[in-house]
């Protein structure tokens, strides 16, 4: 049974003490958009709102994180490589304005392999929280799918839903219990973390 979480390291060492607050962020559908099984960095493009939405929270002091399913490279769609060279893509597009993603984390297995990362299970969460020693109730935690919010549940951490791959604004069936808002972008998840006082 696999469960351990794979860790793509971005710049710099651990932020302890820097940042208090942090947002953990889904990647395709929330960032960049996703076209299926991404493997070319040259096909990397970013969602609308996405680059005023993290840099608002950025400038508020959030650090930000991203926690993503990757079974591309367990089904053999994505090599390792080629999910690299993407990343690598997404961190440099977000730093010609200013943003910086700390570090991504992402699960490269498929649902049959029982991990303990890939979400709704709660790895890729529970190893944010430890390396950077944040506290549940400085964060939350936002992604395009039910699946992406729900394995902040256990953690307590508010999520929030980006477009409308599970169901149109407001017409929601079932969501995660730890669901705060539902907006169409990365923008106005920013404008409800903000609004509420930018902790939960």
């Amino acid at each position: 049974m696999a469960s351990i979480a794979t860790i793509q390291w971005h710049s710099g060492g651990l932020a302890h003490g820097l940042h208090r607050k942090a947002v953990l962020l889904d990647r395709d559908n929330t960032i960049n958009l996703d076209p299926g099984y991404l493997n070319n960095p040259d096909d990397v493009a970013l969602m609308p709102g996405a680059v005023e939405g993290l840099q608002r929270l950025q400038e508020a002091g959030f650090l930000l994180l991203v926690l993503s399913n990757q079974s591309g490279v367990g089904r053999g769609k994505i090599r390792p490589e080629e999910l690299l060279s993407v990343n690598h893509r997404i961190i440099a597009l977000l730093l010609e304005h200013g943003i910086r993603l700390e570090r991504i984390y992402f699960c490269p297995h498929i649902d049959g392999d029982q991990c303990a990362c890939r979400k709704p299970a709660s790895g890729l969460v529970v190893k944010a929280l430890e390396d950077f020693a944040l506290r549940a109730e400085d964060c939350w935690i936002i992604g395009d799918r039910f699946r992406d919010l729900a394995c902040a549940v256990s953690s307590n951490i508010p999520g929030i839903l980006v477009g409308e791959s599970e169901g149109s604004i407001g017409q929601l069936s079932d969501p995660p219990a730890n669901l705060r808002f539902h907006v169409h972008n990365l923008q106005q998840a920013a404008d409800s973390i903000l609004g509420s006082g930018s902790t939960p």
